[in-house]
């Protein structure tokens, strides 16, 4: 699309949109667009205004009379209705005027019946203005610091780490550590969005306004929730020029395990307790380890007898750092250090497994086994005892250069026949290239091969483990790759 053509596609778009709303009664003025809504027997006069990202930003529509429509969770801090969710941009749907104002219609009705089975967002950050102060406050366990003072201290990457404390008698002048206090607001209905709206909601025998103004505190952490769900909010606080107190919303998260293991999925829980063994944690089982982890699995034992080289960085998961480490010690360090997973949840073995005795054990002692070796021998002491103890092993395989990858379920569930044999072919262009020590050539592999091949094998570990197999004998995947090299 050139310039001239888009210029003429958010030209006509708006264009639509404003003869539609001339179609539902609506006149232009210097403010924007006023009509009327029509909602449960009532009419509201509204401002309808295109704002400069339009068509690809909703319009912005106000009451003309700001207090004629009560104050509540979905009315931003400026007024304007809270219309369209983050998750429902699909198709700008809002550049049609009457789907548009249907939208704005539905919403003034929600209002009416007073926000029937409202989700509880805790957006409350939204109706602040931010702070000029860009550092990322973090909190812990806010419960223990409940209707109690607190510091701020400075830590890495610009942030700001919460600890218990009061500012002293006397405070070094070159000290960094911000002073503040804990509220807890209580089940909030509608949201505060001044000075005078949070303090009507603390405990006046605080006095924090004194503490304020002699810039004791310049930090409030509020605790609130909304339906039995809990939030949190870090603000700035300080006096203003007119008597009163400035508030602005500060940058802050939580720094918890509930915080860093929601995003996991829902599964997450019923995997906390899994055991699970990855025998080869080369490329495909690095990354099969990180994605368990991930998920949910705090119980691993890894099995490699080989050490990492420099060849390997490229594909694994390991960095530069571990070159020369078992790769089962440098897996078990990755993953303590960026999932803080305890050591002690590690097993690491550095020696191939081999013997009869060796694979009963694992299986025995563990709910999974994953089989990420590419080596025959390994697979097949593996399947064999697992099919005289009655239980099941995963084996993930990347095969042709990348071309194809293939998940077996060993064996394969309720009689299932297993997965037909890959043909072989090799997808190499040109010269092969070898490596010191290497009876065979380098595998050309891409990267990505490695990690879309662990994610499928972890989605059908996962499956096994939580008792909702994904398929009864795995799945083989092709994969088009490009292998086409300029020829100079």
């Amino acid at each position: 699309m050139t310039s001239t053509e888009y210029d003429a596609y958010v030209a006509y778009s708006r264009q639509h949109f404003e003869e539609g709303l001339i179609r539902a009664s609506f006149t232009e003025s210097d403010a924007g667009w006023q009509g009327p809504v029509f909602h449960s027997g009532e009419t509201t006069d509204v401002l309808i205004k295109l704002r400069s990202r339009y068509p690809f930003q909703p319009p912005r529509v106000t009451p003309v009379t700001p207090d004629a429509v009560a104050w509540s969770w979905h009315r931003e801090l400026d007024g304007s209705l809270c219309l369209v969710a983050q998750d429902d941009h699909d198709g700008l749907w809002w550049t049609d005027a009457p789907a548009f104002l249907e939208h704005v219609t539905a919403w003034f009705e929600q209002a009416d019946s007073g926000w029937p089975d409202d989700r509880p967002d805790l957006d409350l950050d939204r109706y602040f203005k931010p702070s000029e102060d860009e550092r990322l406050y973090l909190y812990d366990d806010l419960s223990r610091y409940r209707n109690r003072f607190v510091r701020f201290r400075p830590a890495k990457n610009n942030t700001m780490r919460i600890g218990s404390g009061t500012r002293p008698a006397k405070t070094s002048k070159h000290s960094r550590d911000r002073f503040g206090y804990v509220a807890d607001l209580g089940a909030v209905d509608l949201p505060p969005r001044s000075w005078d709206d949070v303090a009507a909601r603390i405990d006046p025998g605080v006095n924090l306004d004194r503490r304020i103004r002699d810039h004791l505190i310049t930090i409030m952490v509020l605790i609130y929730r909304r339906d039995s769900v809990d939030g949190a909010i870090v603000l700035e606080v300080c006096p203003s020029v007119n008597g009163g107190f400035a508030v602005r919303r500060l940058r802050s998260g939580a720094d918890t395990t509930a915080a860093k293991t929601a995003r996991a999925g829902v599964l997450a829980p019923e995997l906390r307790g899994c055991r699970v063994a990855i025998v080869g944690v080369g490329a495909l089982g690095s990354f099969i380890a990180d994605m368990l982890v991930r998920s949910g699995v705090r119980h691993l034992t890894l099995i490699d007898p080989d050490v990492v080289m420099p060849g390997n960085l490229v594909r694994h998961l390991a960095g530069p750092e571990t070159v020369g480490q078992p790769k089962v010690k440098a897996i078990k360090q990755h993953l303590i250090t960026r999932h803080e997973i305890a050591a002690c949840d590690i097993v690491t073995i550095d020696r191939a497994l081999t013997s009869r005795d060796g694979a009963i054990e694992l299986l025995n002692s563990h709910d999974l086994v994953v089989d990420a070796t590419a080596d025959f021998a390994t697979t097949a002491l593996l399947h064999v005892v697992a099919q005289t103890l009655a239980k099941r092993i995963v084996s993930a395989v990347i095969q042709n250069d990348g071309a194809t990858f293939r998940i077996d379920l060993l064996p394969s569930l309720d009689g299932t026949d297993p997965l037909p044999q890959s043909s072989s072919t090799t997808n190499s262009a040109g010269r092969e290239v070898f490596e010191a020590g290497c009876g065979s050539p380098i595998s050309p592999t891409p990267p990505h091969v490695a990690i879309e091949a662990a994610a499928a094998t972890v989605r059908h570990a996962v499956g096994l483990l939580v008792g909702r197999p994904v398929d009864s004998a795995g799945e083989v995947r092709d994969l088009p790759i490009s292998t086409a090299r300029t020829r100079q």
